[in-house]
Protein backbone atom coordinates (compact mmCIF):
# COMPACT_ATOMS: atom_id res chain seq x y z
CA UNK A 1 0.00 0.00 0.00
CA UNK A 2 1.43 3.17 -0.88
CA UNK A 3 1.38 5.97 1.92
CA UNK A 4 -0.20 9.48 1.37
CA UNK A 5 1.39 12.23 -0.48
CA UNK A 6 3.76 14.01 2.02
CA UNK A 7 2.93 11.73 4.85
CA UNK A 8 6.82 10.30 6.37
CA UNK A 9 8.44 13.11 4.99
CA UNK A 10 10.24 15.37 6.41
CA UNK A 11 10.24 19.18 4.52
CA UNK A 12 13.40 20.48 4.15
CA UNK A 13 14.68 22.94 6.44
CA UNK A 14 15.35 26.25 5.52
CA UNK A 15 19.12 27.52 5.75
CA UNK A 16 19.32 30.36 8.09
CA UNK A 17 21.27 33.16 6.60
CA UNK A 18 24.61 33.40 7.96
CA UNK A 19 24.83 35.62 11.03
CA UNK A 20 28.43 37.45 10.32
CA UNK A 21 27.10 38.39 7.34
CA UNK A 22 23.85 39.92 8.53
CA UNK A 23 26.20 41.75 10.88
CA UNK A 24 28.66 43.25 8.68
CA UNK A 25 25.57 44.62 6.38
CA UNK A 26 23.81 46.20 9.72
CA UNK A 27 20.54 43.99 9.34
CA UNK A 28 20.19 44.07 13.14
CA UNK A 29 16.63 42.65 13.41
CA UNK A 30 17.02 39.78 10.88
CA UNK A 31 20.36 38.84 13.19
CA UNK A 32 19.14 38.87 16.19
CA UNK A 33 16.25 36.48 14.81
CA UNK A 34 19.10 34.08 12.88
CA UNK A 35 20.65 34.62 16.75
CA UNK A 36 18.03 33.18 18.38
CA UNK A 37 16.84 30.55 15.39
CA UNK A 38 21.04 29.29 15.74
CA UNK A 39 20.54 28.80 19.29
CA UNK A 40 24.29 31.31 19.29
CA UNK A 41 25.63 32.32 22.47
CA UNK A 42 23.29 34.53 24.55
CA UNK A 43 26.10 36.98 25.21
CA UNK A 44 25.62 37.37 21.35
CA UNK A 45 21.50 37.26 21.31
CA UNK A 46 22.03 39.82 24.28
CA UNK A 47 24.04 42.12 22.26
CA UNK A 48 22.09 41.89 18.98
CA UNK A 49 18.74 42.95 21.05
CA UNK A 50 20.24 45.96 22.34
CA UNK A 51 21.13 47.12 18.91
CA UNK A 52 17.97 46.67 18.09
CA UNK A 53 16.83 48.51 21.09
CA UNK A 54 19.50 51.52 20.08
CA UNK A 55 17.99 51.61 16.55
CA UNK A 56 13.90 51.68 17.46
CA UNK A 57 14.63 54.14 20.00
CA UNK A 58 16.39 56.77 17.73
CA UNK A 59 13.46 55.60 14.89
CA UNK A 60 10.95 56.88 17.89
CA UNK A 61 13.05 59.91 18.98
CA UNK A 62 13.02 58.18 22.28
CA UNK A 63 16.84 59.11 23.25
CA UNK A 64 16.51 57.65 27.30
CA UNK A 65 15.46 54.39 25.86
CA UNK A 66 18.25 54.79 23.23
CA UNK A 67 20.45 55.07 25.79
CA UNK A 68 19.02 51.85 28.25
CA UNK A 69 19.97 49.89 25.32
CA UNK A 70 23.34 51.56 24.80
CA UNK A 71 24.43 50.61 28.11
CA UNK A 72 22.97 47.47 27.86
CA UNK A 73 25.00 46.87 24.57
CA UNK A 74 28.46 48.11 26.61
CA UNK A 75 27.81 45.52 29.01
CA UNK A 76 27.32 42.66 26.79
CA UNK A 77 30.50 43.32 24.63
CA UNK A 78 33.01 44.90 27.22
CA UNK A 79 34.74 41.62 27.31
CA UNK A 80 33.42 40.03 24.12
CA UNK A 81 35.94 36.52 23.28
CA UNK A 82 36.54 35.60 19.61
CA UNK A 83 33.23 35.52 17.33
CA UNK A 84 30.36 37.36 16.66
CA UNK A 85 30.71 39.67 19.82
CA UNK A 86 34.49 40.96 18.54
CA UNK A 87 32.68 41.57 14.88
CA UNK A 88 30.11 44.01 17.13
CA UNK A 89 33.12 45.12 18.56
CA UNK A 90 34.69 46.24 15.65
CA UNK A 91 31.29 47.48 14.30
CA UNK A 92 29.92 49.30 17.04
CA UNK A 93 32.21 51.81 19.24
CA UNK A 94 29.62 52.42 22.42
CA UNK A 95 32.03 55.32 23.28
CA UNK A 96 31.15 56.92 19.23
CA UNK A 97 27.42 55.78 19.97
CA UNK A 98 27.73 57.97 22.81
CA UNK A 99 28.17 61.03 20.99
CA UNK A 100 26.17 60.30 18.38
CA UNK A 101 23.01 59.70 21.02
CA UNK A 102 24.20 62.81 22.80
CA UNK A 103 24.52 64.91 19.74
CA UNK A 104 20.94 64.08 18.24
CA UNK A 105 19.62 64.80 21.73
CA UNK A 106 21.01 68.16 22.08
CA UNK A 107 19.11 70.97 22.55
CA UNK A 108 17.12 71.79 19.26
CA UNK A 109 18.14 74.59 17.26
CA UNK A 110 16.69 77.87 16.74
CA UNK A 111 14.53 77.95 13.66
CA UNK A 112 17.43 80.87 12.01
CA UNK A 113 19.88 78.09 12.55
CA UNK A 114 21.87 77.96 9.22
CA UNK A 115 22.41 73.96 7.86
CA UNK A 116 26.02 74.13 7.94
CA UNK A 117 25.86 74.71 11.65
CA UNK A 118 23.04 72.15 12.27
CA UNK A 119 24.85 69.33 10.20
CA UNK A 120 28.46 70.45 12.02
CA UNK A 121 26.56 70.31 15.43
CA UNK A 122 25.22 66.46 13.93
CA UNK A 123 28.33 65.46 12.98
CA UNK A 124 28.95 62.20 15.32
CA UNK A 125 25.84 61.26 14.24
CA UNK A 126 25.84 61.26 10.74
CA UNK A 127 29.46 59.53 10.37
CA UNK A 128 27.69 56.01 12.41
CA UNK A 129 25.66 53.81 10.16
CA UNK A 130 23.70 53.29 13.33
CA UNK A 131 22.48 56.93 14.09
CA UNK A 132 23.38 58.09 9.96
CA UNK A 133 19.46 57.72 9.30
CA UNK A 134 18.03 59.90 12.55
CA UNK A 135 20.51 62.67 11.77
CA UNK A 136 19.53 62.88 8.53
CA UNK A 137 15.74 63.34 9.21
CA UNK A 138 16.82 66.23 11.90
CA UNK A 139 18.45 67.99 9.06
CA UNK A 140 15.45 67.13 6.80
CA UNK A 141 13.10 68.64 9.22
CA UNK A 142 15.30 72.21 10.09
CA UNK A 143 15.54 72.58 6.18
CA UNK A 144 11.68 72.10 6.24
CA UNK A 145 11.70 75.15 8.59
CA UNK A 146 13.85 76.89 6.62
CA UNK A 147 11.24 76.68 3.56
CA UNK A 148 13.82 74.68 1.75
CA UNK A 149 11.39 72.18 0.37
CA UNK A 150 13.73 70.58 -1.94
CA UNK A 151 16.46 69.83 0.59
CA UNK A 152 14.58 68.69 2.88
CA UNK A 153 12.86 65.85 0.91
CA UNK A 154 16.33 65.56 -0.28
CA UNK A 155 17.20 64.84 3.05
CA UNK A 156 14.17 62.52 4.03
CA UNK A 157 15.08 60.13 1.12
CA UNK A 158 18.63 60.18 2.04
CA UNK A 159 17.38 59.25 5.65
CA UNK A 160 15.31 56.10 4.40
CA UNK A 161 18.35 54.78 2.31
CA UNK A 162 20.39 54.94 5.51
CA UNK A 163 17.60 52.95 7.39
CA UNK A 164 14.28 52.07 5.15
CA UNK A 165 11.92 51.28 8.03
CA UNK A 166 12.88 55.21 9.30
CA UNK A 167 8.83 55.65 9.99
CA UNK A 168 9.13 59.19 11.05
CA UNK A 169 11.25 60.11 7.65
CA UNK A 170 8.96 58.37 5.32
CA UNK A 171 6.06 60.42 7.30
CA UNK A 172 7.84 63.50 6.99
CA UNK A 173 7.71 63.09 3.06
CA UNK A 174 4.21 62.15 3.19
CA UNK A 175 4.04 66.21 5.03
CA UNK A 176 5.64 67.58 2.03
CA UNK A 177 3.52 65.96 -0.24
CA UNK A 178 0.38 67.02 1.68
CA UNK A 179 2.08 70.93 1.93
CA UNK A 180 2.19 70.53 -2.31
CA UNK A 181 -1.59 69.16 -2.49
CA UNK A 182 -1.02 65.93 -2.86
CA UNK A 183 -3.34 64.33 -0.51
CA UNK A 184 -3.78 60.95 -2.21
CA UNK A 185 0.32 60.32 -2.17
CA UNK A 186 0.90 61.58 1.14
CA UNK A 187 -1.82 58.79 2.26
CA UNK A 188 0.08 56.59 0.75
CA UNK A 189 3.11 57.41 2.61
CA UNK A 190 1.52 57.67 5.95
CA UNK A 191 0.01 54.21 5.35
CA UNK A 192 3.77 52.54 3.85
CA UNK A 193 4.85 54.15 7.60
CA UNK A 194 2.23 53.01 9.80
CA UNK A 195 2.86 49.19 8.28
CA UNK A 196 5.84 49.30 9.64
CA UNK A 197 4.99 50.86 12.81
CA UNK A 198 1.25 50.78 13.78
CA UNK A 199 1.20 52.87 16.80
CA UNK A 200 3.12 55.72 15.15
CA UNK A 201 0.25 58.36 16.39
CA UNK A 202 1.52 61.43 13.74
CA UNK A 203 1.28 59.25 11.10
CA UNK A 204 -1.96 58.32 12.46
CA UNK A 205 -3.15 61.81 12.55
CA UNK A 206 -1.69 63.13 9.33
CA UNK A 207 -3.63 60.53 8.11
CA UNK A 208 -6.48 61.77 9.06
CA UNK A 209 -5.99 65.15 7.55
CA UNK A 210 -4.80 63.46 4.34
CA UNK A 211 -8.04 61.78 3.90
CA UNK A 212 -10.30 65.00 4.83
CA UNK A 213 -9.00 67.26 2.37
CA UNK A 214 -10.04 63.68 -0.11
CA UNK A 215 -13.69 64.78 1.54
CA UNK A 216 -13.47 61.44 3.52
CA UNK A 217 -14.87 62.53 6.66
CA UNK A 218 -15.33 59.58 8.32
CA UNK A 219 -12.06 57.65 7.79
CA UNK A 220 -10.26 61.14 8.37
CA UNK A 221 -11.93 61.42 11.99
CA UNK A 222 -11.27 57.62 13.14
CA UNK A 223 -7.85 58.45 12.09
CA UNK A 224 -7.35 61.44 14.22
CA UNK A 225 -8.97 60.60 17.57
CA UNK A 226 -6.39 57.17 16.98
CA UNK A 227 -3.47 59.19 16.66
CA UNK A 228 -4.84 61.62 19.71
CA UNK A 229 -5.02 58.75 21.94
CA UNK A 230 -1.84 56.89 20.89
CA UNK A 231 -0.36 60.22 21.32
CA UNK A 232 -1.20 60.63 25.09
CA UNK A 233 -0.16 57.42 25.46
CA UNK A 234 3.63 58.34 24.36
CA UNK A 235 3.47 61.27 26.24
CA UNK A 236 2.89 59.66 29.30
CA UNK A 237 4.70 57.03 28.45
CA UNK A 238 8.15 59.61 27.31
CA UNK A 239 7.44 61.31 30.47
CA UNK A 240 7.49 58.23 32.96
CA UNK A 241 11.07 57.19 30.96
CA UNK A 242 12.85 60.16 31.48
CA UNK A 243 11.78 60.71 35.12
CA UNK A 244 13.11 57.28 35.21
CA UNK A 245 16.40 58.72 33.80
CA UNK A 246 17.13 61.30 35.93
CA UNK A 247 16.15 59.51 39.22
CA UNK A 248 18.70 56.95 37.63
CA UNK A 249 21.52 59.50 37.32
CA UNK A 250 20.91 61.64 40.42
CA UNK A 251 21.41 60.66 43.72
CA UNK A 252 19.56 63.24 45.07
CA UNK A 253 16.15 62.24 43.22
CA UNK A 254 16.52 58.94 44.26
CA UNK A 255 16.69 59.63 48.00
CA UNK A 256 13.86 62.02 47.46
CA UNK A 257 11.79 59.41 45.55
CA UNK A 258 12.15 57.10 48.87
CA UNK A 259 11.15 60.07 50.71
CA UNK A 260 8.51 60.71 49.21
CA UNK A 261 7.45 56.78 48.85
CA UNK A 262 8.02 56.38 52.51
CA UNK A 263 5.65 59.61 53.45
CA UNK A 264 3.11 58.33 51.04
CA UNK A 265 2.97 54.56 52.93
CA UNK A 266 3.50 57.21 56.26
CA UNK A 267 0.04 58.55 55.19
CA UNK A 268 -1.57 55.35 53.99
CA UNK A 269 -1.03 53.83 57.59
CA UNK A 270 -2.39 56.87 59.32
CA UNK A 271 -5.28 56.73 57.31
CA UNK A 272 -6.20 53.23 57.63
CA UNK A 273 -6.06 53.53 61.73
CA UNK A 274 -8.27 56.37 61.48
CA UNK A 275 -10.37 53.82 59.35
CA UNK A 276 -10.49 51.42 61.61
CA UNK A 277 -10.69 53.38 64.99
Amino acid sequence: MTEPAGVGLSAPATALPDLNELIHAAEWRRALATARLSGADPDVQEALSAVVGIQEGLRARRYPAARRALADLKRAIQDAPAGELSVLRRLLDPAALERAVAALDSRPAPRGEVAQSLEARLAPALELGLTRAEALNSLGVQAALLDDTAGARAHFEEALLADPAHYRALTNLGNLDLEAGQSAEAEARYRQALKIHPDYDGAHHNLGVALRRQGRVGESVSSIRRGQRLGMRRSKEDTDAEMREQFSVSPLLKWLRWGVLALVAVVIVLALRGALS
